[in-house]
């Protein structure tokens, strides 16, 4: 049960890597279109989805309300959740940020200089060299400040990934024999149930968060904890402002999909003249 993230410099084709890899391991492949398929399907409406894609805050903070952490819980809901099943191809979004710890994955950079990207680019889209330069310049410098304002880390780092392709030597007809090869190998294959749980309650946990935010619940998320165990079971615990507050919490937190109990450790903050 291969899990597989592919994350890439803009123009390298690796959408198409991604896709090939899917068909040969047979496994489901979730690109823009399918991550959202999948947000649905997890109860997530069409409202909250807008502007589902890799923007840095300034550009999707007017969509979200000025809520780019509920954006972020969102999106790493549907990748954690994706994780949990424990198969699967999963093309950029920062996927492999949020699936670090989770060892299940193959996590998979594959890059070109810029100027073989150009190349591409031009081929693919017809267009010619200053105005592929002017796409890839644009599209690297977004993709790069989504992942220092949401997982504070350099993009092009690749200590975070296990295996890093360079398409200029290697070409697409290699690099996907190699993801397949070691996508079928013992070491990759190999994945606890745990590990699986894991991935299934930090969705949940998102989920939670996000549904907080989305509720304008906003004091209650700075001083509330989320605490997520199996078969859906929700733990609160911190401090509100109110009584009102704490009830309104505890309401939206249930009719989060996938929620099947609802507990708390919450008390009312003193006021400063008690």
């Amino acid at each position: 049960m291969p899990l597989i993230t592919l994350t890439s410099n803009f123009g390298s084709g690796a959408q198409k890597i991604a896709k090939k890899v899917s068909e040969q391991l047979k496994i489901e492949f979730f690109d823009d279109a399918k991550l959202q398929e999948k947000a649905i399907a997890m109860g997530l409406s069409r409202k909250d989805l807008e502007g589902f894609d890799e923007k840095a805050p300034r550009l999707f903070d007017r969509l979200f309300t000025n809520k780019p952490e509920m954006y972020l819980d969102l999106l790493g809901a549907v990748v954690l959740d994706i994780a949990s099943k424990g198969e699967g191809v999963i093309v950029g979004h920062g996927a492999q940020a949020f699936l670090k710890d989770f060892n299940c994955a193959l996590h998979v950079m594959v890059t070109a200089p810029e100027a073989t990207r150009v190349k591409m680019l031009m081929q693919e889209q017809n267009i010619d060299e200053t105005a592929a330069r002017m796409v890839i310049d644009k599209l690297d410098k977004r993709f790069k400040e989504f992942v220092q304002y949401a997982f504070n880390r350099d993009w092009n780092d690749f200590t975070g990934y296990d295996l890093v392709i360079n398409l200029e030597k290697m070409g697409p007809d290699l690099a996907v024999r190699l993801i397949v090869e070691l996508a079928q190998s013992n070491e990759i294959k190999a994945c606890s149930l745990n590990a699986l749980e894991e991935m299934q309650q930090s969705s949940l946990k998102r989920r939670v968060e996000a549904a907080i935010l989305r509720n304008n619940i906003a004091s209650a998320f700075l001083h509330f904890i989320v605490d997520v165990s199996g078969g859906g079971k929700v733990h609160l615990r911190g401090w509100a402002y109110d009584d009102d507050e704490i009830n309104k919490a505890i309401a939206v937190v249930k009719n989060v999909k996938g929620v099947t109990e609802v507990t708390s450790d919450i008390f009312v903050r003193p006021s400063i003249s008690d």
